[in-house]
């Protein structure tokens, strides 16, 4: 029972940095570990396969409009920073 209590923590701590995992965030030697733990554990290794699904479903989303404040914002800095480089 103590190895199952234990692997069961191993699982939360590769759940916690599944997304530094995919995004290629960790050292190598980190790596190696979730690696070598999602070779033994499918659990893990399906979990790893939805996050990665939701990554790339998520990254074929539209982005959301600007909001209209946030728009109006960008122009007038933008046209603030133009003045500056006209010829005077």
């Amino acid at each position: 029972m103590v190895n199952e209590d234990w692997d069961i923590m191993k699982c939360k701590q590769l759940f916690a940095r599944l997304s530094e995992f995919i995004d290629g965030q960790l050292a190598d030697g980190l790596c190696q570990e979730i690696q070598a733990h999602l070779a033994d554990c499918e659990p893990c290794l399906a979990f790893l396969r939805t996050l990665q699904k939701t990554v790339e479903v998520c990254q074929q989303l539209p982005p959301p409009p600007l909001p209209e404040e946030m728009r109006r914002e960008l122009r007038e800095a933008l046209q603030a920073e133009l003045a500056c480089w006209e010829p005077k």
